[in-house]
């Protein structure tokens, strides 16, 4: 993709969810790379259990990556290494990973509930930077 569509793109998707975002280019790849990694992991899960909304889950993590390769010229710039926009990624995989690991073979009713709220809450702050409800 040009990286006059990705920018075109995310001016579309920033101007929705300004107020939500934060002010630094390497705050918002942090962001951008977070939400795509919980995303894919949570559309493996869904891929796992036959889950017809794992083709949107995975297009909602495209939509992040798109947004992250707009961000991270800038947040390079700024002084991000391309390698820690990689560990923000597969931290944002590794939380909801954990958190799915709890919601489905944990036998505390307690801990599935926290979990099942945190993955929740997670994953709409991330859907909601794209599709502001």
């Amino acid at each position: 993709m040009t990286r006059t569509l990705c920018g075109m793109v995310l001016l579309i998707v920033t101007t929705h969810a300004a107020s939500a975002l934060p002010g630094s280019p390497q705050q918002r790849a942090e962001m951008f790379a977070t939400c795509a990694g919980r995303l894919q992991a949570m559309a493996t899960r869904q891929r796992a259990d036959r889950d017809p909304d794992a083709n949107q889950t995975e297009r909602f993590s495209a939509d992040f990556l798109m947004l992250l390769e707009a961000t991270l010229p800038a947040a390079i710039a700024d002084g991000l290494t391309p390698q820690q926009a990689v560990t923000w990624r597969s931290s944002g995989w590794v939380e909801v990973a954990y958190l799915l690991a709890d919601r489905y073979y944990s036998h505390d009713p307690t801990r599935i509930d926290r979990a099942t709220q945190r993955l929740s809450e997670r994953l709409s702050h991330c859907r909601d930077l794209i599709l502001p409800g």
